[in-house]
């Protein structure tokens, strides 16, 4: 039987335990990786914090975006998750 403690599903008693310290129970350890995954399969994927217009924007996605201002530097390679630090 499936019931909700403190606003989520909770199959079994450790589910329960979980959620009455106010721990998801799909991911009580919090784990960023995992989460993603959750939000991407519930359809909740944030929107990207910063994104690139023009010249740079094309740049990134030919892989050929190293900063202007130092010749010698390695090519930028955007971030794979960004960081949410919404409150």
């Amino acid at each position: 039987m499936i019931e909700m403690v403190n606003g989520y599903p909770c199959a079994d008693c450790t589910d329960v335990s979980n959620a009455k310290r106010g721990l998801d129970p799909e991911n009580p350890t919090r784990d960023p990786v995992k989460q993603e995954q959750l939000d991407r399969k519930a359809g909740r994927v944030p929107e990207p914090a910063v994104t690139f217009g023009e010249s740079l924007a094309e740049r990134i996605r030919a892989g050929e975006a190293a900063l202007p201002s130092s010749p010698g530097a390695a090519a930028f390679q955007p971030a794979a998750r960004l960081l949410d630090v919404t409150v």
